[in-house]
């Protein structure tokens, strides 16, 4: 009699515990999802503000002083901007994220060391470098965190938001500064169309793959401006840059263009950014509530358990 009571007492003991430890599991899960975005917006701000210094930096050593006073200001704004590196340090991360995040802030001081020496050209790679490492960052904290798990529910919008725009963001930076400085020199090279032909193809590709993944996301209002700021000023540098006799554009009006995009696909990236918080915040309430119902249920199955181990003994 008494191992056929233990046997239903042990059962429900060990599915009470079962079932509110997965649910606690979940919720830790969701809230690391949590954790993980607010980090992933601090890194952000680095797409935006290393590109920038890149761009002043590109000016400056081309000969235009103007730009010395506002490199000094933007240098202190990435710098600001840098200081999640030392707190994302402090977490217990995996060891090839340790050692990207190392490899960042010694990219970010060399070329600070050493900017006044550098080439134009040789400033321009580095920092595309440097924000490149900064998007593999980001990737790596997004898988790490669950943010692009197939079964979280939100895995396109992650992916739009996460890989996608931020991608575009920098391949339009590079392709604005290297098509602005072909227009200044009303030149442009073998190599610098090569290289402007791979970003116009890496554009158009991130930009086509978002588009098919934000179909339906009402969250993505930003959207259609993205694509048509982004398209135009992809054909303004086909037509005025890579497929003319002579380039006879103004600088200006490249720069102008290729900043309008850039300022649509940020406002698209912060839009989704913005889009997917709520969605983590409501699946984080969601799990909070299902982990206080689960732990109940447990405590109510721990009550016939222990009824059943008296009657045993």
């Amino acid at each position: 009699m008494i191992p056929v009571l233990l046997l239903p007492a042990g059962m429900l003991a060990t599915g009470g515990y079962l079932f509110q430890h997965l649910r606690g599991q979940r919720c830790r899960q969701a809230r690391q999802r949590l954790a993980t975005l607010a980090d992933i917006r601090a890194l952000r701000q680095l797409l935006e503000t290393i590109p920038q210094h890149r761009g002043m930096a590109n000016a400056f050593l081309q000969g235009d002083a103007s730009f010395g006073a506002k490199l000094q200001a933007q240098q202190q704004r990435v710098d600001d901007d840098a200081r999640i590196l030392g707190r994302l340090a402090e977490q217990p991360l995996c060891r090839a994220v340790n050692a990207r995040i190392q490899r960042i802030e010694a990219q970010w001081s060399d070329i600070k060391g050493k900017l006044q020496r550098l080439s134009a050209t040789r400033s321009f790679a580095l920092h595309s470098e440097l924000t490149s490492e900064v998007l593999y960052l980001i990737n790596d904290l997004a898988e790490g965190g669950g943010l692009l798990d197939g079964d979280s529910g939100f895995t396109q919008l992650a992916d739009a938001a996460i890989n996608l725009l931020p991608l575009v963001t920098e391949t339009q930076g590079q392709a604005r500064g290297m098509a602005t400085g072909a227009a200044a020199q009303q030149e442009c090279g073998i190599p610098q169309q090569v290289k402007l032909r791979y970003l116009l193809a890496r554009t158009r590709d991130a930009t086509g793959r978002a588009k098919e993944e934000l179909q339906g996301q009402t969250e993505a209002r930003a959207l259609d401006d993205s694509l048509v700021a982004t398209e135009d000023f992809l054909q303004l540098l086909e037509t005025r840059i890579l497929e003319t006799a002579h380039i006879d554009i103004p600088p200006e009006q490249v720069f102008a263009a290729g900043t309008r995009a850039i300022d649509r696909s940020f406002a698209l990236l912060d839009q989704l950014l913005d889009a997917l918080q709520g969605r983590l915040a409501a699946d984080a309430r969601r799990c909070q509530r299902q982990w206080r119902l689960a732990q109940i249920t447990a405590t109510g199955l721990l009550a016939p358990a222990a009824w059943l181990v008296q009657l045993a003994l």
